[in-house]
């Protein structure tokens, strides 16, 4: 059985003496650590302190005092306490300020000291549990609405195109990271947008839902893509909760008949186009990353699409994996190509390429790939199947 530490308040000597006594007698495995008052005890709080026995007759702090201070400083310690005596009501108002159990001195024996104090454990314990359940619960709740923020369903209506759209969080986080996509589609035609807040957590995820938001409200506004993207980066520098905080972003819109392309990139990796079993990154000037665009102008790159392709956007996470087990290369795009090639015609559903591609790209990490990676993979209808 492991060892309880407990911890003794008490300013009497001989009150000090019997308690430990009692437990010596009734539960070897008890560790006791007195202090005589409430000062010295938290100047010298011992590290897995299981449960506390306080006598709320101390010196330094009288009655509820003494709990509510102690419980101020480690709120998670169950506390059975101490009183002098049992009329005088304090031991019923000890437990409704959140002590475990009361003992009346002189009226407990070693089993009754010692039964007190493995249930105020025991309780301790449920109740830390249930705290971190309920915290649980709140995050899973957080990651929805988060979820719900970053991830939208895309927003069109067209059997001219096909279209997947794919995230997963990074290694060892449920909760979202930064990264962001969404497709919206207008009388002028079908936009795509898939971008990477820096940092990882809350903060990022949040960050990333103003800045899709924002940027599908311009889209809809009918605004030009230099618009849309320094009306995005506006936001950015408004909502970020400090001044490290910027995105990168690759703004895609296709025309009505969904044979050419308009292209801008913020910082971020190319799209790359699926033309038969040729792929190549397309030739797109990198504009700075969201924060640091300034004056520089903002001319989409045309391209032309032709009848049968397909395009893969996605997030730098993909590319940051090793080339292979066991080297310290990072894999980049030439090998991410050199893998997508084959597997287009080897899956059956491009709707499955995304899941299988990254497989293969965790598969030569040898491992979960450490940051977020979201795919956005859309087709003309001749190339989707």
């Amino acid at each position: 059985m492991s060892p309880h530490a407990v911890v003794l308040i008490e300013d009497d000597p001989g009150d000090r003496l019997l308690v430990a006594e009692m437990l010596v007698d009734v539960a070897p495995d008890v560790e006791l650590t007195s202090f005589p008052s409430l000062k010295t005890a938290l100047g010298s709080w011992p590290t897995g302190a299981d449960c506390v026995l306080l006598d709320l007759g101390l010196p330094d702090a009288m009655g509820l005092s003494a709990l509510e201070e102690l419980r101020a400083q480690v709120p998670d310690v169950p506390v059975v306490v101490l009183t002098g005596r049992i009329d005088d009501g304090i031991g019923p108002q000890a437990l409704a300020a959140g002590a475990q159990d009361f003992l009346v001195k002189g009226q407990v024996d070693g089993r009754g000291l010692e039964r007190s104090v493995r249930y105020a454990i025991e309780r301790g314990r449920a109740m830390v549990y249930e705290r971190d359940l309920v915290a649980a619960e709140l995050r899973a709740q957080e990651n929805t609405r988060l979820q719900r923020g970053l991830l939208p369903s895309p927003l069109m209506d067209s059997d001219a195109v096909g279209i997947d759209l794919f995230y997963r969080p990074g290694d060892d986080r449920a909760l979202l990271g930064g990264d962001f996509y969404d497709v919206v589609q207008t009388r002028s035609g079908l936009h795509l947008l898939i971008g990477d807040v820096s940092g990882h957590g809350p903060d990022e995820a949040a960050l990333g839902v103003a800045l899709r938001i924002a940027w599908r409200s311009l889209v809809l506004a009918g605004l030009p893509a230099a618009s849309v993207l320094r009306g995005v980066e506006q936001v950015l520098v408004v909502e970020r909760n400090d001044d490290e905080h910027f995105a990168t972003v690759a703004m895609v819109t296709l025309d009505p008949t969904c044979t050419t392309a308009e292209v801008v990139l913020c910082g971020h990796p190319a799209p790359l186009l699926a033309r038969g079993e040729e792929i190549v990154d397309l030739d797109v000037e990198a504009l700075p990353v969201l924060t640091m665009l300034g004056a520089t102008p903002i001319e989409p790159t045309r391209i032309e699409l032709g009848s049968e392709w397909g395009l893969l956007l996605y997030t730098d996470g993909l590319i940051e994996g090793t080339l292979e087990p066991g080297s310290r290369r990072r894999l980049g795009v030439d090998a991410l190509k050199s893998i997508l090639s084959p597997m287009l015609d080897a899956v059956e559903r491009r709707s499955r390429v995304a899941p299988v591609l990254l497989a293969e790209v965790e598969r030569r990490n040898a491992g979960h790939l450490s940051d977020d990676v979201a795919i956005l993979l859309i087709g003309s209808s001749r190339w989707w199947r």
